[in-house]
């Protein structure tokens, strides 16, 4: 099954939210995902070495679509340059059922 967003919401400061077209939701916190963050500057950088661009609280400013296949998140830090892909957020869920491998394909 090719896994795709029903829905993609903000849950105030603290993390993301998406309903897959399966039914399973995922909730990333913030620090979780900006972690997991895709772009070469962040996978470049020592394990747990942010490069971050400002201070204060880190939560998303805008979560915007790139094309049928990932989001970009655009973070208080200013940092904007990662792409998520769909496959890339939902191996990233991090579910008890989904860290433990369990296949968790909702019945409709």
């Amino acid at each position: 099954m090719r896994f795709s967003p029903s829905t993609i919401r903000r849950l105030g400061k603290e993390s993301i939210e998406i309903v897959w077209n399966d039914g399973h939701k995922s909730v990333y916190p913030n620090r979780y995902l900006r972690d997991y963050c895709p772009c070469a500057t962040c996978r470049e950088r020592a394990a747990h070495a942010l490069p971050v661009l400002g201070s204060g609280e880190l939560y998303p400013v805008q979560i915007g679509v790139v094309g049928r296949y990932a989001i970009s998140i655009r973070w208080t830090d200013r940092h904007d340059t990662g792409i998520f892909s769909y496959t890339t957020l939902r191996r990233l869920c991090p579910c008890e059922s989904c860290q433990s491998g369990v296949d968790n394909v909702t019945s409709a």
